[in-house]
């Protein structure tokens, strides 16, 4: 099914409901514009005056008060225009905070799939520069357009007033006005489109390369991604250009219409007076070329607005896509305190996408309280999916997937994830304290409990060699760490949770051998009253274990200890012989 391009009004209409807690600020807008517009317009009423009935009849008197009025005029217009323009902004800013708020909600809440699906710099180009051109248009382009069409509407009403016949002369080159406008818009909606996904694509390929740097560098890649780099940079420089063709063509015509327009209306008033018509003066004719400059102004300068509209609509349309994206894991009704910890699998079937390939089948198993499991399998097999699934990172599976009887999808979220601690096989730290980090700024995890997770987890000696100890600042995703205090932090973490269900994704880092016997004892201790399922890569883990569940292509095809599995032809022993190192 092709879908639909919604149009500029619904898209406006939309962005409307994130204004509506400002509308005192916006209307306090509504009232200050209109009202800079209604001055503006009385000034050529006053040139008309102060030659008709001053000048040209030789009554000089009424030039002083006809002047201070103007100057009245002037003063009052740019004051209500300019405060109407500072709240206009303030209103702008607030609700772009917002937005960007209500983004990043949406975005905290998606599931897995959501991030499977899209870059880390497509979401940030959303976030940031999208909503930046929103705020573009709200403040300059939607406002600007309706503050320049009272003052078309306005002066358009005031010329029909002063003189019918002269303003449908004025008005002749109005049908060519809005074909060309109506052709330019739509050219610009769709320049700005993929302005909007090339720069996207642009930030996606940036943050990408930046965080693999150290990966880049060390092949010799620069010179590949520069010139990847320039050639996504010129596919967007090149569109860019094309855009401001457009923009810079309607801005000429424009010009060049005002200046016709004109011309065509002083040849009709001399042709006019000539033959002395009634009602066209002097002063009338001065009133109509100020009220066509006037007008013509909004005019030549709706090219401008057109275009900060048609960013914002191409902005507006990505931004409202991701929020209409909805891949959240619904909470369920019932709570969990803690529990014992059973975990059972019962007929699971699940694939990443409708039409995609089976991940799991049939997967059905249980882990007691207390019962550490090791998951193995050849890279593919399923192994992290049922983790996945375990902490409702994905939904969309058949069968049951239950924590102590209930399942999932019947409980709330932060019940099963407060219930179930991560070892990741690759931890991420964040930027801030030692501390934050074991804790996750949980708070209800005290300093205490950190200082008592990092002793259970083996880290406190290194973390008390810190400079500040627990308050040593982490850098970007724990760069300042090594890779084997960056595990120990991992393993603190989830002891700092004392959560009953541990989920290990052993780590596969090369440590040295001192860090690693820190990091199997730390291991050894979290296994101890707690259901453990490892999803395991080392052979001296999986000993370990009480049981060991072999995944082939989705399937369960063995389960038993390791003494027993190793003595069995299968799977199991292939990978022992040659998959796996002690």
């Amino acid at each position: 099914m092709v879908k639909q391009e919604k149009s500029d009004w619904q898209l406006i209409s939309r962005l409307w409901a994130h204004i509506v807690d400002r509308r005192r600020v916006v209307l306090t807008t509504l009232i200050f514009i209109p009202l800079g517009t209604l001055a503006e317009l009385g000034q050529p009423l006053l040139l008309k005056y102060a030659i008709d009935d001053g000048i040209t009849k030789n009554d000089l008197s009424i030039l002083p008060l006809a002047a201070s009025i103007f100057v009245g005029l002037v003063l009052t217009g740019f004051v209500s225009k300019t405060f109407g323009m500072y709240t206009l902004q303030k209103a702008g800013l607030k609700t772009i905070a917002g937005l960007r708020s209500t983004i990043f909600k949406h975005v905290m809440g998606q599931g897995q799939g959501f991030f499977d699906k899209r870059t880390t710099g497509s979401i940030m180009t959303r976030t940031i520069n999208d909503v930046e051109a929103i705020y573009e248009s709200l403040a300059w382009g939607a406002v600007g357009l309706i503050a320049d069409a009272l003052m078309i509407v306005g002066t358009f009403v005031v010329m029909l007033t002063l003189d019918w016949k002269l303003s449908l002369v004025s008005f002749a080159l109005s049908p060519v006005i809005v074909l060309v406008v109506n052709l330019f818009r739509k050219r610009l909606r769709v320049f700005y489109t993929r302005i909007r996904k090339a720069l996207s694509s642009l930030n996606g390929y940036f943050a990408e390369q930046i965080h693999g740097m150290q990966v880049v560098q060390m092949n010799g890649a620069q010179e590949r991604a520069l010139k990847d780099f320039r050639s996504q940079a010129h596919d967007y420089l090149d569109t860019y250009r094309k855009a401001n063709w457009w923009d810079a063509g309607l801005y000429a015509i424009m010009d060049g219409m005002s200046a016709l327009a004109v011309g065509i209306m002083l040849a009709y008033g001399a042709y006019a007076i000539g033959l002395e018509m009634t009602g066209v003066t002097l002063g009338l004719l001065v009133a109509f070329i100020d009220y066509l400059t006037k007008v013509f102004v909004p005019i030549r300068e709706l090219s401008g607005r057109m275009a900060m509209i048609q960013r914002s609509a191409a902005a507006l349309e990505r931004v409202f896509g991701l929020l209409d994206t909805d891949t959240t894991t619904v909470d369920g009704p019932k709570r969990l305190r803690r529990g014992s910890g059973l975990i059972s699998f019962k007929d699971v079937d699940f694939s990443y996408s409708p039409n995609g390939p089976q991940v799991l089948k049939k997967i059905q198993f249980e882990v007691k309280p207390g019962e550490v499991v090791a998951i193995v399998g050849a890279t593919g097999s399923g192994k992290t999916t049922i983790s996945k699934l375990l902490l409702r990172q994905y939904d969309g599976y058949a069968g049951e997937v239950c924590l102590d009887g209930i399942e999932l999808r019947n409980l709330a979220k932060r019940d099963v994830r407060a219930s179930i601690a991560v070892v990741q096989q690759d931890p991420f730290l964040f930027q801030g304290s030692v501390a934050e980090n074991v804790k996750l700024w949980n708070p209800d995890v005290t300093l205490e409990a950190v200082r008592t997770a990092a002793e259970q987890a083996h880290a406190a000696r290194f973390i008390n060699g810190l400079p500040g100890a627990y308050d040593f600042q982490v850098s970007d995703r724990g760069g300042n760490l090594s890779a084997g205090q960056r595990q120990l932090v991992s393993i603190a973490r989830a002891f700092a949770l004392n959560a009953p269900v541990v989920i290990l994704d052993e780590a596969t880092s090369s440590v040295d051998s001192v860090t690693e016997q820190l990091i199997d004892g730390a291991i050894d201790r979290l296994f101890e009253d707690r259901t453990v399922l490892v999803i395991a890569h080392r052979l001296s883990t999986i000993a370990k274990a009480d049981r060991i569940l072999v995944l082939d292509k989705g399937e369960i095809v063995q389960s038993g200890s390791h003494q027993i599995l190793a003595k069995q032809p299968g799977r199991y022993r292939h990978l022992v012989e040659t998959g796996f190192s002690v």
